[in-house]
């Protein structure tokens, strides 16, 4: 092994995987905590918490990013393609392609996916068998919640997207989510942002809302004026294990025109 990489996505799981394994490396090997930069499209809120991770983990978090695109807006505009059932373009290009380019034969990949997550865990290794990875959070046990306990114990205040009632951290306008309380939520708390991304939903083709009982697409302007009043469920991971390297298009049309 020649060096332990952590990818830190700005969210509470991958803030503890590079605490742990600092603490189990970084004696041994050097430890890389490692940001695909996608802050221009993320809460403002994320530079602080990122700084304050710093100080908690002792060493910088290095930050890389796309030669290609500067933002999620760039990557739906040059490609007329958002996220479909092969996953977000703006993931392989912002997230996925960088990793690519920043990892060296030898690494060991620590990634932030807690006990809850054993089939994404396994559907990333059958993914990526040429990767060695190592899921120091599910094999100690962790849970998201464990997580956020440990930041919280370090005097470390969680995300705000957290305290909105995200599960997750992501881009806000997130193009994998499907559900209608996680775009009422966006619709309520980043206004410009939804109405951006009804914009493209009818631009680009891009149907991600799941309607009624046949769970029917739909486009992003058709979202139920009624708030449900019922938490987010949906739990959206990105980072740069996810992604389809050379996608192009969607075979069931979800996403383009």
């Amino acid at each position: 092994m020649k060096r332990v990489v952590v990818w830190f996505s700005c969210g509470a799981a991958s803030a503890c995987a590079a605490k742990l394994a600092i603490e189990r490396f970084g004696g041994h090997f050097p430890v890389k905590v490692v940001y695909c930069d996608t802050s221009i499209n993320e809460h403002p809120d994320n530079k602080r918490f990122a700084q304050d991770v710093e100080k908690w983990l002792g060493t910088e978090i290095e930050r890389i990013s796309s030669k290609m695109y500067s933002s999620v807006d760039e990557v739906i505009a040059k490609n007329s393609y958002f996220a479909g059932v092969r996953g977000a373009r703006c993931t392989t290009e912002l997230k996925k392609k960088p990793r690519h380019e920043y990892q060296e034969p030898g690494d060991l990949h620590i990634w932030g996916y807690t006990v809850e997550e054993p089939e994404r865990i396994i559907r990333f290794k059958e993914n990526n068998p040429e990767t060695k990875s190592y899921f120091i959070l599910a094999g100690n046990g962790l849970t998201k919640d464990d997580c956020k306990n440990m930041l919280l114990n370090a005097g470390i205040a969680l995300p705000v997207m957290y305290g909105l009632g995200f599960n997750n951290n992501n881009c806000i306008g997130c193009g994998k989510a499907e559900s209608v309380e996680y775009w009422q939520h966006i619709r309520k708390y980043f206004p410009e942002i939804f109405a951006k991304r009804c914009q493209q939903s009818r631009d680009i083709g891009w149907r991600p809302l799941r309607l009624g009982r046949k769970r029917t697409r739909s486009y992003l302007d058709e979202l139920p004026i009624e708030e449900t009043g019922e938490p987010i469920t949906e739990d959206i991971s990105c980072g740069p294990h996810c992604g389809v390297e050379g996608l192009a298009g969607d075979a069931q049309g979800e996403g383009r025109k």
